[in-house]
Order: C-alpha cells, then sequence, then structure tokens
C-alpha cells in the first residue's frame, strides 16, 4: 500500500472529537504532517487533534506551517520528546490555541515557532526552556503576545535574535533573564512598542551581534536600562 493510500486509510476511519483513545499513530515528522494535512482538510480548521498519538515525534517542524487559519485543538499533545518545533506555527496567523501544559523540556530549537502568529497570547509560563539554544524569530510578530515569560530559564541559550520583533504589546519584566551565553541579539525588541525592562545588569559578555537590539521600542527612550555594552546606539 503506498503513502497516500494508507493516509487515506487513516482518514477514512471513525473520527472520534471527544474520545480518549487514540486513533493515529506517526512515526515521523513527515507522517504527522501528512496526516495533519489531511485531517484539517476533511474536518475544518478547528479540528479536535488530541487523538493522534505524537510521542515517538522528536521533530515537529513546520507541521501547521502556513496553516493561516487554523486554530485546531493540540493541548493534550505528549510532545516531551519533541527537539525541534522551528517553524511550527509558522503564519499560523488565527492560532490561539491553548498549549500552556505542553512538557518541552528537551527542546533545543524554538525559532520561528510562532513567526507571524498575531493572534498568539496562550500561556506559557510552565514551559521549561532550559535546554533551549535557538529562540530566534520565535514571536515575530506576535502582535497580541502579552505572556507573562519571567520565569524562564534561558541560560544555555545562544540566539535571541529577532525574538519578540515587533511585539506591540509585551510589557513583561525580563530583567531577571540569564543570557550570558547569548550570542545574537539583534532586533530582539525591534518595535516593541511597550516594552520598557530594565536590562541594564545583563550579562551580555558573550554578545557578538546586536544591531537594532532595541529599535523603535520604548526601552530604546531610556538608555540607562539597556545593557551598557549596547548602548551607545541610543544615547
Amino acid at each position: 500500500m503506498n503513502r497516500l493510500n494508507k493516509i487515506k486509510k487513516l482518514l477514512e476511519t471513525n473520527y472520534n472529537f471527544k474520545g480518549s483513545n487514540y486513533e493515529y499513530f506517526p512515526k515521523t515528522n513527515k507522517e504527522l504532517k501528512q496526516l495533519v494535512d489531511g485531517l484539517i482538510k476533511q474536518y475544518g480548521n478547528e479540528v479536535d487533534l488530541n487523538n493522534i498519538d505524537v510521542i515517538n515525534i522528536n521533530n515537529f517542524s513546520k507541521i501547521f506551517s502556513r496553516k493561516y487559519n487554523f486554530n485546531g485543538d493540540v493541548s493534550n499533545w505528549e510532545v516531551s520528546n519533541g527537539i525541534n518545533f522551528e517553524d511550527m506555527f509558522f503564519e499560523c496567523i488565527k492560532f490561539n490555541g491553548n498549549i500552556s501544559d505542553w512538557d518541552v523540556s528537551n527542546t533545543i530549537n524554538f525559532s520561528n515557532m510562532f513567526y507571524e502568529c498575531y493572534t498568539f497570547n496562550s500561556d506559557l509560563l510552565k514551559w521549561d526552556v532550559s535546554n533551549c539554544k535557538d529562540f530566534s524569530f520565535m514571536f515575530y510578530e506576535c502582535k497580541k503576545f502579552t505572556v507573562n515569560l519571567s520565569n524562564w530559564d534561558v541560560s544555555n541559550c545562544k540566539y535571541f535574535n529577532f525574538m519578540f520583533y515587533e511585539c506591540k504589546k509585551f510589557t513583561v519584566n525580563l530583567s531577571n533573564w540569564d543570557v550570558s551565553n547569548g550570542k545574537n541579539f539583534s532586533c530582539m525588541f525591534y518595535g516593541c512598542e511597550s516594552f520598557n525592562s530594565d536590562l541594564s545588569k545583563w550579562d551580555v559578555s558573550n554578545a557578538e551581534k546586536w544591531i537594532n537590539f532595541a529599535k523603535g521600542s520604548l526601552l530604546a527612550k531610556y538608555p540607562e536600562r539597556i545593557p551598557a555594552r549596547f548602548r551607545d546606539d541610543y544615547l
């Protein structure tokens, strides 16, 4: 049986939206993406996908990429083996699903995860991101994003570039973040019109790039709150 017929057979099974039992068991990123594509096509953009067992998936990259109208339910996904979430919800402009209970403690790459998710504002306070090395573009143009991330352990991260680019409503106090391993901070808070957290005590001694770190942000009007090494552009 070829791949398309296998997917078709999966879609022809009795799909129980409220069932507690898994009905689908993809083993790879490709299988999961094909399955998700088919279910969205058949049941719509608000489909309940919680009866997909994703425990064997370690690469969630691009699973919902450019599903512009997707706002389905993935709240109970067991993503604890996930390492790569790059582009997972890329340009899902209507997505605001509850993923607060996801176990992302093994994740290394969150780059572009919510890129241009204009509506996204889901609670991520409980997320353990301590193994992440790349947050670049994670919340790029998440225009409604106001979620408290103050307790995130970002001490292993190297790439913060464009992380909160044009997050116009973001105001969270990040003064206690340990960014000492960070290398790239370019455009991290670019266009964050409401952001004014005091970052003057951040250890940015390992930084290699920081162009437009806070350009167009409220923070740019208070250079004394910008890390001293990045401050010259705002004096």
